[in-house]
């Protein structure tokens, strides 16, 4: 990243609803980012309107690849864990081995 990128940013009360009338139903979960420009540096931060962002761990600002990573994850992780929870013991173990592959070294 670097001064005048393109970076997002979250924030969980910026809500935005689906145009469906007479539903209520969750705020739409990729509404939450919005884009601003890298203002300024430091040595050790990313200055974005008026915030400091530590460039060693720059938690709350995003690159257009994490939002989506972000987005994807959130679309996607209750479906896999629904698919995972209806499970055969034997796939199970295999999910177990793709997830927790035994060292080779024990």
């Amino acid at each position: 990243m670097k001064v005048g990128d393109k970076v997002w940013l979250f924030d969980g009360n910026r809500r935005v609803y689906p145009k469906s009338a007479g539903m209520s139903c969750a705020p739409i979960y990729s509404e939450h980012f919005y884009s601003v420009t890298i203002d300024s540096e430091t040595s050790r931060s990313w200055i974005v309107d008026g915030v400091k962002f530590p460039k060693n761990n720059p938690i709350g600002i995003y690159t257009d690849q994490q939002k989506e990573d972000m987005i994807w994850a959130r679309e996607n992780r209750r479906k896999i864990i629904d698919v995972v929870d209806r499970c055969s013991a034997k796939e199970l173990r295999e999910i177990y081995n793709l997830l927790f592959k035994p060292d080779s070294d024990a």
